[in-house]
């Protein structure tokens, strides 16, 4: 009955130890990029050769975005393009009217590359502030 009880302890040790083992070689970053030029691109991430994650992306509209969105494009590995579209359009206004996003979870994993663009071709112009929460290993 001890071994067993031993066992177990240190199988549940491990588990515990495992993503803690995983976290320490873990290096946060956290990127910004404005854009307010209409048609145009700017690198919220650069083309980064690495192994990671992006954990979140908030964006800033100001209260005048008169109908402006913004794409963000993920390249993952250096693969296809996936887009989603960021409208304020429901977005909360803050103390200074502008459209706020929280944290828009992503959990994109890559082992690669990432490359992160916001694109604002034919979706109106205003300048357009956002961050992303990523981590490469």
């Amino acid at each position: 009955m001890k071994a067993s009880f031993k066992s177990l302890l240190m199988i549940a040790l491990a588990a515990l130890v495992a993503p803690a083992a995983a976290l320490a070689n873990t290096v946060p970053k956290y990127s910004y990029a404005q854009i307010l030029t209409s048609n145009s691109t700017v690198d919220l991430i650069p083309t980064t050769s690495a192994t990671g994650d992006i954990y979140g992306i908030k964006c800033i509209f100001p209260s005048s975005a008169g109908g402006a969105s913004v794409n963000v494009k993920f390249t993952v590995d250096g693969g296809t393009t996936h887009t989603i579209t960021i409208d304020p359009t429901f977005f909360e206004q803050d103390e200074g009217s502008q459209y706020v996003s929280a944290w828009i979870p992503t959990n994109i994993a890559f082992q690669t590359s990432i490359h992160v663009q916001l694109n604002n071709t034919s979706l109106g112009t205003a300048t357009i502030n956002c961050w992303a929460s990523w981590a490469t290993t």
